[in-house]
C-alpha cells in the first residue's frame, strides 16, 4: 500500500499545486507514470476550459451581428441568416417607424380660401366704420375738501382746537367715445359724456390725430351732443335703419372703454346679438331728466368708456348710440343699451340747424286713471279703467284747438297705447316740432280721434 503525505509548502510544480511524497513500498517508475498521467489530466481540463470562453465569445459577437443585421437591414428575414443557430428565431423582428409624407406646399388657392374665412362680414364692418370712431377727451373740475395747512397757531400747541378745512378744484381727465356722422366733422355722442365737463379739449382719431372741438349742443332729455371738430379730411360713417333690426342679428359695439388708462387711440370692438328692441326704460332712471325709449338692447360688452361710440350692424352701418348698461357692479353683464340711430339723427340735426333741441309742445297735463278714486271716476263719466285723463289744458294749445278738453281719457297716441301718464310723456317727447299728432280719446263713454300739429314751446330763448 502507498501513503501519501502532500506538503504544499514544501515545494511547487509548474501548476502551482504543493507535491506529494510517497513514502513506503514501490519502484521509481511507478512513481513517474503516476505523477505525468496526472499531468497531462490537468493540462486537458484548462484547454477543455479555454475552449468553451472562445465559443462564448464567438456566440456572444454573432448575436451581437445578428441583432444590428436586423435593425439596419429590416427587410432580411430571421431565418435566412447565414450561420443562425437559432437564437435568432427568438428575436422579435424590430420595424423602424414609417417615415413622414413630405408636407406639400399650399397653393395660391388654398392661401386665398383662408384668408376669405379670416376675413368675414364682422371684420369688414368694423374696417367700413372704425376710421371714424373718435376718443373725446373731457377736463372736469371737482371741488374737494382738504386740511388747511395754515390752521394752527402758537396757543393751538397747549390745546386742539378743531381742525379747519378748505375747498380746492382738481382736474380730472376723462374720456368717452364718439363718432363723425358727416364731412363737415359733426360728432355725436352722449350729453352724459360731456355733461359736467369744465372744457371739451379735443377728440382723437384712430390714426392718431387730435383735433379741437367745439360743442355745438345737446338735448339732456334724449341724452345727446353734438360736437364739430376742426379739420379735414376726416372720415364719416354709414347710416343704417334702426326700424329695420332684427332680434337675433349680429351688433358690434365700437368705442374706447377705459380710454384713459390704456391711452391707445385705437378703439376696442366687442360682438354680441340684438337681445331686444324698442325697449322702453324706467323714468326714475337719471332721476326723470331723461327719457329712454325705443331702445336697442344688445349683450356686446359696453364698459365705462363705450358711451357715445357706435352700434353697427354686419353690413357696416351705425344703427344706434352706446349708451348705458344695467348692473350691480358697474361692469358688463351683457345687458346694453344703445340709442336708435333714426332718432339721433332727427335730434343732431335740429342742433346743427338751431343749436338746441326744440322743445315739442302739446300744451296739457295728464294724470293716471288709476290713481283716482272710483266715486271721482263715476263722477267724471269715465267708461275706462286705465289710461291717461287730462286735467290741465291752455287754451291756446293746438291739442285745445283741435278738441281735446279737460276730463278726457287718452288711450293712445299715434298708434301707442297708453296706459299710465309717463306713456304720453314718452310718446311726446319722441316727437319733433311740426309733426303729426293723432290722439284717441274716450269721451264719457264715446270714442273720437283727435288730430293736431305739435308745436315749439314758447318763450323759449
Amino acid at each position: 500500500m502507498l501513503q501519501e503525505h502532500c506538503a504544499p509548502s514544501l515545494r511547487a510544480d509548474s501548476a502551482g499545486e504543493g507535491v506529494c511524497t510517497v513514502e513506503g513500498r514501490g519502484s521509481a517508475d511507478e512513481l513517474d507514470k503516476t505523477g505525468g498521467r496526472n499531468r497531462r489530466r490537468r493540462w486537458m481540463l484548462l484547454e477543455v476550459k479555454q475552449m468553451k470562453r472562445y465559443v462564448n465569445v464567438l456566440l456572444l459577437l454573432a448575436l451581437f451581428a445578428a441583432v444590428a443585421l436586423l435593425v439596419l437591414k429590416p427587410g432580411v428575414d430571421a431565418q435566412n441568416v447565414p450561420g443562425d443557430t437559432g437564437v435568432l428565431e427568438q428575436l422579435p423582428l424590430v420595424q423602424p417607424p414609417a417615415p413622414l409624407p413630405p408636407a406639400r406646399p399650399q397653393n395660391e388657392d388654398t392661401r386665398n380660401s383662408v384668408e376669405e374665412s379670416r376675413r368675414n362680414a364682422i371684420v369688414t364692418a368694423i374696417e367700413r366704420v372704425a376710421p371714424a370712431v373718435v376718443s373725446v377727451n373731457v377736463i372736469q373740475m371737482h371741488a374737494e375738501r382738504v386740511r388747511d395747512p395754515f390752521s394752527r397757531d402758537f396757543w393751538s400747541l397747549f390745546y386742539a382746537p378743531p381742525p379747519r378745512y378748505r375747498l380746492r378744484e382738481r382736474q380730472l381727465n376723462s374720456i368717452g367715445s364718439g363718432f363723425i356722422i358727416d364731412n363737415l366733422g359733426h360728432i355725436v355722442t352722449n350729453y352724459h359724456v360731456v355733461e359736467d365737463a369744465e372744457k371739451v379739449a379735443s377728440v382723437t382719431l384712430t390714426d392718431g390725430r387730435e383735433v379741437e372741438v367745439e360743442l355745438i349742443g345737446a338735448d339732456e332729455r334724449t341724452d345727446l351732443a353734438v360736437l364739430r371738430a376742426k379739420g379735414s379730411n376726416l372720415p364719416h360713417v354709414p347710416f343704417g335703419d334702426s326700424s329695420e333690426v332684427f332680434i337675433g342679428e349680429w351688433a358690434i359695439a365700437i368705442g374706447n372703454p377705459f380710454g384713459v388708462l390704456m391711452k391707445d387711440p385705437q378703439p376696442s370692438v366687442s360682438v354680441g346679438v340684438v337681445s331686444a328692441v324698442h325697449r322702453r326704460i324706467s323714468p326714475s332712471i337719471a332721476k326723470g331728466q331723461r327719457l329712454y325709449q325705443d331702445m336697442i338692447q344688445t349683450d356686446a360688452a359696453i364698459n365705462p368708456g363705450n358711451s357715445g361710440g357706435p352700434l353697427i350692424n354686419a353690413e357696416g352701418e351705425v344703427i344706434g348710440v352706446n349708451t348705458m348698461i344695467f348692473s350691480t357692479s358697474g361692469a358688463n353683464v351683457g345687458l346694453g343699451f344703445a340709442l336708435p340711430i333714426n332718432r339721433v339723427r332727427r335730434v343732431a340735426e335740429e342742433i346743427i340747424r338751431y343749436g338746441r333741441r326744440r322743445d315739442p309742445w302739446p300744451g296739457f297735463k295728464v294724470e293716471d286713471i288709476t290713481a283716482l278714486r272710483r266715486d271721482l271716476r263715476e263722477q267724471l263719466g269715465l267708461q275706462v279703467d286705465q289710461g291717461g285723463i287730462v286735467v290741465n289744458i291752455l287754451t291756446s294749445a293746438p291739442a285745445y284747438v283741435a278738441g281735446l278738453r279737460p276730463g278726457d281719457a287718452i288711450l293712445a297716441i299715434n298708434g301707442e297705447p297708453v296706459s299710465s301718464s309717463s306713456d304720453v310723456d314718452f310718446v311726446i317727447w319722441d316727437l319733433f316740432v311740426g309733426d303729426d299728432c293723432e290722439i284717441k280719446i274716450d269721451r264719457q263713454g264715446k270714442r273720437q280721434t283727435i288730430r293736431f300739429e305739435i308745436s315749439e314751446l314758447e318763450n323759449r330763448g
